[in-house]
């Protein structure tokens, strides 16, 4: 009985640090408004936010097809790698392919679970994007660059 409860307490224990979603903690905008919020200038009384694209798809599906600029972090690696590839920004914007992904959904839920703030789920993923004319870039994303050396002293 001592042991059933002692995992009992542990369960809870563990569960209560955890940050719960559900898809109404998901904010939807149309590609317009994702554009206006990448672009937002900020004010005098507030920063312009460091904005970035978020594509959680495969890096072959990434490769297909993917918004300019859009950081590729397949959601397998997501908990593990968010902090380290997104940790620069303050503003995201999620998506996926068509109406219904659900990845998309999920990445953002992960994303606020892991306690990044000002997160949206672009409506439509890349159908809604070009259909409304944006384009698209293909290929795989370029390696990180190693950090410039300074020159040798002379």
């Amino acid at each position: 009985m001592r042991t059933l409860a002692t995992v009992c307490i542990a369960i809870l224990a563990a569960t209560a640090c955890t940050k719960s979603t559900s898809d109404k903690n998901i904010t939807y905008v149309t590609p317009f408004k994702a554009v206006e919020l990448m672009n937002d200038p900020g004010s005098m009384l507030k920063r312009a936010p460091v904005s970035v694209w978020v594509d959680p798809r495969s890096p072959e599906k990434y490769a297909e097809g993917h918004i300019p600029g859009a950081i590729n972090l397949p959601f397998p690696r997501m908990t593990a790698e968010a902090g380290l590839v997104l940790g620069k920004y303050d503003q995201f914007v999620v998506y996926d392919t068509s109406y219904d992904d659900t990845i998309a959904k999920a990445a953002s839920k992960r994303l606020i679970e892991l306690d990044f703030s000002d997160v949206y789920t672009l409506e439509g993923g890349l159908k809604a994007w070009t259909r409304d004319g944006n384009p698209l870039e293909t290929g795989f994303p370029a390696p990180p660059s190693a950090p410039a050396k300074a020159p040798a002293p002379q």
